[in-house]
């Protein structure tokens, strides 16, 4: 199957996104190792002067296109569509198949770039993030020069305030990001297709990925706890003295608590593999 990746650009309106995009599709199959497309957001959003379409309801036409072109691609289609621009050496014709997707928007909030990594996760698809991170300064700069392109200075101040970087420690889902500082990416091509290229030994997002459901986390603390419940039986009855029964089975019930805990909190900071799981190492910390 086809490997695809959605690469999301975070940064404030002028902080040269674009003209990142433009350089990665420049850079040649052979460097990077990817087939490069460009999605610009803002060639879909209020198409035609008569096109009063809601912000929201344009993001989720855009999350459609992606679908579409994602349904294509892994449908092994040899022309590009129409929704996209390739680059040198995918202008009309695709090369192998790695497929790096550049969604070039703002996202400058969490919420926005995890639809995103939803996208890839129920469709077998990587997601990785590029942070331009330009100062306030030099994005209302190039926002100049972007002419009757441009969004009002106020605009760009407000997002710059409510922008919420990239964070792996946060969210292990924005593990694949890469932030930069100055967009002289001539002067750091080697940084960025360094990462580019690291992306083709990443683990796509699967079902080994996925959150577990809150119904399915309830039912394994239930079946462990039956397990650990089991275990103190067993101990239970190789006691013989009453008194050392009642002591035991309290210091025992205590434990089966505490490793219950653990077990929740493994579950919440992704620590346990749910594609493998095996409850009875679990059952094993009781002694």
């Amino acid at each position: 199957m086809p490997r695809i990746c959605l690469l999301a650009l975070i940064g404030l309106p002028g902080a040269g996104k674009t003209r990142l995009s433009n350089w990665l599709l420049e850079q040649p199959t052979s460097l990077t190792g990817w087939n490069v497309m460009h999605l610009c957001y803002d060639d879909h959003f209020n198409i035609g002067p008569k096109d009063h379409t809601d912000y929201k309801t344009q993001r989720k036409l855009i999350h459609k296109l992606l679908t579409q072109l994602i349904a294509e691609l892994q449908a092994g289609a040899t022309e590009l569509p129409a929704m996209v621009r390739g680059g040198t050496t995918t202008t009309t014709a695709i090369g192998n198949d790695n497929y790096l997707i550049v969604c070039d928007d703002n996202h400058y909030y969490r919420s926005m770039r995890n639809k995103l990594y939803q996208l890839c996760r129920s469709q077998n698809c990587l997601y990785a993030q590029l942070h331009v991170a330009s100062s306030l300064d030099a994005c209302l700069q190039g926002n100049v020069a972007r002419g009757a392109a441009g969004v009002p200075p106020a605009v760009i101040r407000q997002m710059q305030t409510r922008l919420e970087p990239p964070s792996a420690t946060a969210n292990g889902w924005e593990r694949l990001s890469l932030t930069l500082t100055s967009t002289d990416y001539a002067a750091a091509a080697h940084i960025i297709n360094g990462f580019i290229r690291s992306l083709l030994e990443s683990q796509l997002v699967g079902t080994s990925l996925v959150s577990v459901k809150q119904p399915q986390v309830q039912s394994l603390v239930h079946q462990l706890d039956l397990l650990l419940r089991a275990r103190i039986q067993i101990c239970m009855d190789a006691i013989e003295e009453h008194q050392q029964k009642r002591i035991g089975g309290h210091a025992l019930n205590g434990q089966r608590k505490q490793i219950l805990a653990k077990f929740r909190l493994d579950m919440r900071n992704r620590q346990t593999d749910f594609s493998n799981l095996n409850l009875e190492y679990y059952v094993n910390l009781l002694s």
